[in-house]
């Protein structure tokens, strides 16, 4: 009898949690169909409140966050849209729309920073592991594992040789993929977890040469530029731009992507 009650149980909470979830889904995608409406009628306001509502409640996504960027480059908030582009960039790397639009919002920033020029292996091997997000290359990992698989397959159960020599090879082939997938996965994911850039929010910032409000001011920076983010002290950050200048500024003063 207790069997049979604990089964019932384990069941109807299986239902519930279940059940709970497509709630959820269904919920946030209405949200998300609301934020969209509001955009296409021009109501970029609300419509930025509508996407900032859904990622309140957790739903991350890089659509929403490039859609929010598009609500504040209407409203011509240059310096969120560009952080916002920026956040659906580090979800998919390869979001052409953000990426565009992440151009043109940089066109209306004060500051033009010149980057001083990346080894050609760097830059190659930052197009690699940008070209899918985190979940496209997880789901490469499981379509090579299992290519692997069957290769495997096939090279035990080939009567002949070159059959089974192409069992081997495939299988040989789609393992070292599989294995590279879940490398750039697993980097894509520490990424996501890195606090690596933030975003000037305020019209005009004053770097300084300490995490020190009495230090000297050595640079001014403008709202919507990007900075590395090398150190944090407190509530100071120490950043450095493309060309190499460094210095400190309040943690207030920007957002992190």
């Amino acid at each position: 009898m207790k069997v049979v009650l604990l089964k019932q149980f384990t069941f109807l909470l299986f239902t519930a949690l279940t059940l709970g979830l497509f709630a959820s889904e269904d919920f946030a995608k209405e949200k998300l169909n609301q934020a969209n409406e509001l955009y296409e009628k021009g109501e970029y306001s609300e419509a930025s409140k509508a996407y900032k509502s859904l990622l309140a409640d957790g739903y991350f996504s890089a659509d929403v966050h490039y859609n929010l960027g598009n609500s504040y480059y209407q409203l011509n908030q240059i310096a969120p849209a560009i952080l916002h582009y920026e956040k659906a960039l580090k979800l998919n790397p390869s979001h052409e729309d953000a990426a565009f639009n992440l151009i043109l919002a940089n066109e209306k920033t004060i500051d033009k920073i010149e980057a001083i020029p990346e080894l050609f292996i760097y830059r190659w091997w930052k197009s690699i592991y940008n070209l899918f997000g985190m979940d496209t290359w997880a789901k490469w990992v499981v379509v090579f594992f299992f290519i692997a698989l069957m290769g495997l397959l096939i090279y035990w159960i080939g009567t002949k040789l070159s059959l089974r020599k192409i069992g081997f090879y495939t299988f040989l082939t789609a393992f070292v993929l599989a294995l590279f997938s879940w490398l750039m996965a697993d980097r894509q994911k520490s990424k996501l977890n890195r606090i690596d850039y933030a975003i000037i929010m305020e019209p005009t910032v004053n770097i300084n040469s300490s995490p020190s409000a009495g230090s000297s001011k050595l640079f001014v920076l403008h709202e919507g530029t990007k900075v590395k983010v090398e150190e944090v002290d407190e509530d100071w950050m120490n950043v450095s731009l493309p060309n190499g200048n460094k210095g400190w500024v309040k943690m207030e003063k920007l957002e992190v992507i």
